[in-house]
């Protein structure tokens, strides 16, 4: 067995560790490239979620079980049997699929490539771990992280471009060759390395206790919740406060990644000489502020700047409490291996937890509060240790004690919505927001009517959205130009009443539309580059068969958009469940828009297009209340000539987003026709608009608001109440 030499380790070392870090930017370059085009051939493939879900978790599974075993045997071994072993076993991973071309070997593959992962990140750390000196690990963990966190960002970005012929066989071959330069570099980086990451079987916990031990594994779970939670339920938290678009969405998603990336190597050397307990709990701290303040958001600064901080936190606590860890003792990868592992768990746990108090609470945001909280509160005990490591145990013991009471108040006090005997509100996740079920009268079955109504809304959202292949919606525009498609009943009464509202506006509503909409970011592109278009957008070329429950559309890239009314549509779904199932009075309520019913009078709030809060209220009785606006999905374009907003409202007849007003709501007896009444009288303007109410919906009522901020009303538009 060679002898490690700690002085020829310091001189090899300003080689091979930066050839360690090239060699696992390309194994998490594979594994991005994989991981992100899998859903993507999921589509394709007609697979159910099921099969999504299953592998996903399967995947980090797989990353959670790995990290201990695989940092125990680099404590045998050494770290380059472990790292050559998993980059070799994800190098053949393609034969699989050549031999086996199913979709079910590429989620054996995923599940696999889990392993590889989960063995390729701890064994890595404690490599450094064990043969950097102690006054250089948080720099080098810092880079490390670094590394990781970028080549999440690229991977996915290279996969889509790779899968864009819809070929898997290109993804495959290029994640096999980053494994292959990754196997080529780990050959040659961990030559001078330690060939075991421990020396002596007593050191592994003498100089810190299981106290200590317990202390950081706590903390880590307790970050891992708020990183579990942001990648779960952010994106619903952003679409439901700032109606944003999916690019838009993904932008501020990034954000606190993309700070983290770019902050990490600063942090790792700025942070070095401070004590790294304190170091990564007031990084953990920060974060759990960020998460915290997120939560309380309902700007876009705010999210811009909660963002921001989140990304800030990371950065000083990452390499920090990789530094920790990699002290706990001399069994290096074994405590890595725990440290990813109760990382993982936290991954887990926190967006379950979220879940469970969204349903709970209503909000997204109480959710985000309680995970920061307790995510704070695992690293108070991490606060003690390295107070009272310097000397102040008294001080020690009075901050933190001080610290977990005032944790303790920053809990919201109405966690509960079921604060009322007769009063009942159910919240889950539905077509990106948050969705509230509100019955005043209450008995035992209403709990499991309010859940088997929003199961309805989980499964028609499934059907009308164009998004999803295995709908009936998308089916039919896959199959546009080449066949009929049968469609599902309530997907054909949908597409019948949207039609009959594109015959009564002239086309200024049009369910086509989708020639353009289903094109990513279409609403911040030219006009010019949909002029050859034109001809794909028409009603009336859409043929239906009832009899048979069939669609056809004639030409190729013509494409269905029900999103002008589906929302509508679902929202009516589950009231009409609510009633049948016997609930007398009651109000569902999705992202801003309302149907309420029974003998009660509602208030509705009308959101300000332009600032914060709302511009007053207007009392209903079983109807539905819907808004539509150009601050759901925009982006502010960047031209000093072109002053207009461009946002997802496109005006058929001009290939551009619709600038005749800035907002509307529309109050109708059922949602669909509130919810499509909302887009035509946008796009329409108030002249044109009014006339067209009377015309074809004298028993609705329209509002509009100008870009002046000026309000235009139907005649019957109920009372705007202002105080």
């Amino acid at each position: 067995m060679p002898i490690y030499n700690p002085k020829l380790s310091q001189i090899l070392t300003k080689f091979n560790m930066p050839m360690l870090m090239v060699a696992v930017f390309a194994a998490s370059m594979g594994t991005g490239v994989f991981t992100f085009t899998l859903p993507l051939m999921n589509l394709d493939e007609k697979a159910g979620g099921m099969w999504l879900g299953t592998g996903f978790a399967g995947y980090f599974l797989a990353k959670l079980l790995i990290a201990p075993l695989s940092g125990s045997f680099a404590d045998r071994h050494g770290s380059a049997k472990p790292l050559l072993y998993a980059c070799g076993a994800a190098i053949l991973l393609p034969l699989l699929y050549v031999l086996f071309p199913t979709i079910e070997t590429l989620y054996a593959i995923q599940f696999i490539l889990g392993l590889c992962a989960g063995t390729i990140r701890t064994v890595s750390m404690a490599a450094i771990g064990a043969g950097m000196e102690s006054d250089k690990l948080s720099s080098r963990f810092a880079i490390l992280s670094a590394v990781m966190n970028s080549s999440f960002l690229l991977g996915p970005l290279l996969g889509g471009l790779l899968y864009i012929d819809k070929d898997y066989l290109p993804v495959l071959g290029t994640m096999s060759a980053f494994m292959g330069l990754a196997f080529i570099i780990f050959t040659f980086s961990t030559q001078h390395m330690p060939t075991r990451t421990t020396e002596k079987k007593d050191e592994a916990h003498n100089s810190t206790g299981t106290s200590h031990y317990i202390s950081i594994m706590t903390a880590l779970f307790g970050r891992g919740m708020g990183i579990g939670s942001l990648i779960a339920f952010y994106p619903v938290l952003l679409t439901s406060s700032l109606q944003l678009g999916p690019g838009s969405t993904a932008l501020f998603f990034c954000i606190p990644s993309l700070t983290t990336v770019l902050l990490l190597p600063i942090f790792g050397k700025l942070m070095a000489g401070f004590d790294r307990r304190l170091t990564t709990s007031a990084g953990m701290l920060t974060s759990a502020l960020a998460l915290y303040i997120l939560g309380e958001c309902s700007t876009a600064s705010g999210f811009l700047f909660g963002g921001i901080l989140s990304g800030i936190g990371a950065a000083v606590s990452m390499p920090a409490s990789m530094a920790v860890c990699s002290e706990l003792g001399s069994a290096k990868g074994k405590n890595m291996g725990y440290a990813n592992m109760a990382a993982n768990i936290g991954f887990i746990t926190g967006p379950l937890f979220c879940g469970f108090m969204v349903s709970s609470s209503g909000h997204v945001g109480t959710s985000f509060k309680l995970t920061a909280i307790a995510g704070a509160m695992a690293a108070v005990h991490l606060i003690y240790e390295g107070i009272s490591g310097r000397g102040f145990k008294k001080s020690a013991l009075t901050i933190s004690t001080l610290t977990f009471i005032g944790l303790l108040m920053l809990i919201p006090q109405n966690l509960q919505q079921n604060t009322r005997k007769d009063f009942f509100r159910y919240s889950d996740v539905a077509m990106g927001t948050v969705v509230n079920l509100t019955i005043p009268e209450t008995d035992s079955r209403t709990e499991k009517i309010a859940k088997e109504a929003v199961s309805i809304m989980h499964r028609l959202q499934k059907d009308l959205d164009h998004r999803n292949k295995l709908g009936s919606i998308g089916q039919v525009n896959h199959e546009a130009g080449k066949k009929w498609v049968h469609v599902s009943n309530k997907t054909l009464q949908t597409i019948k009443r949207g039609l009959d509202i594109s015959a009564k506006s002239g086309g200024s509503f049009d369910i086509t539309i989708g020639a353009i909409t289903t094109t990513p970011f279409y609403y911040a592109l030219d006009k010019s580059r949909f002029a050859g278009h034109k001809e794909l957008i028409n009603y009336r070329l859409l043929k239906i068969d009832p009899e048979q429950t069939k669609v056809f559309l004639p030409k190729k890239g013509m494409a269905i958009d029900l999103g002008g009314l589906a929302k509508g549509t679902i929202i009516d779904a589950a009231a009409d469940y609510l009633k049948s199932s016997g609930i007398r009075t009651g109000m569902v309520e999705a992202g801003g828009d309302f149907m309420v019913f029974g003998d009660r009078d509602w208030s509705i709030g009308i959101r300000n297009p332009r600032g914060d809060g709302i511009i007053g209220h207007i009392m209903v009785k079983d109807k539905a209340v819907c808004g539509s606006g150009d601050y759901y999905q925009f982006i502010i374009p960047i031209s000093k000539e072109d002053k207009t907003r461009k946002h997802h409202i496109f005006d058929p007849a001009l290939l551009q987003s619709s600038s005749e007003s800035i907002a509307t709501t529309t109050v109708a007896p059922d949602a669909e026709t509130a919810d499509a009444l909302a887009t035509t009288v946008f796009i329409m303007g108030p002249e044109k608009g009014n006339k067209f109410m009377e015309e074809h919906f004298p028993d609705c009522s329209a509002m509009w608001i100008l870009p002046d901020m000026s309000i235009v009303t139907t005649k019957n538009f109920p009372k705007i109440i202002t105080h």
